[in-house]
């Protein structure tokens, strides 16, 4: 009988671990913290970028937080968050503006630093820079 309650009394929780055991792993958007993080970072790259005077160039005129709001999705959409990307593609958007090498990898460390910043694991971190990181030929043009 102590065997039988016993058993009855596990029994649910296991039905709820094998209810879960199909679930896919977390995509790279819920493992990087969702929509808060990826917004906090977002915003924290580019007034880093636009603060700094040595590339924010790139930014003068800029609706930064129009901008802020399309890389956002643009993330969420890249890291399988759920979102559709309706922005221009790299190549249209930072056509004619002469991004060169320096601009791009302060860029990239504004993005690391942004990142550690908001407690962004190392796996994580390193998955999306290489989702970014085919963008640069469309980027850099100087």
């Amino acid at each position: 009988m102590k065997y039988l309650l016993s058993l009855l009394a596990v029994f649910p929780l296991l039905i709820v671990e094998l209810a879960h055991a199909d679930d896919p792993d977390p995509s790279l958007y819920q493992r990087l913290g969702g929509e808060p993080i990826v917004t906090r970072v977002v915003e924290q790259t580019i007034r880093s970028m636009a603060d700094d005077p040595v590339v924010n160039r790139s930014f003068e005129g800029i609706n930064l937080a129009k901008l802020d709001a399309k890389i956002v999705l643009q993330i969420c959409a890249l890291s399988g968050g759920g979102c559709k990307y309706d922005g221009d593609d790299m190549k249209l958007a930072h056509q004619g503006m002469n991004i060169g090498q320096r601009e791009f990898y302060a860029l990239v460390e504004a993005l690391r630093t942004a990142l550690d910043a908001n407690g962004v694991g190392e796996r994580e971190k390193n998955e999306l820079l290489r989702l970014l990181a085919p963008m640069k030929r469309d980027v850099v043009s100087g």
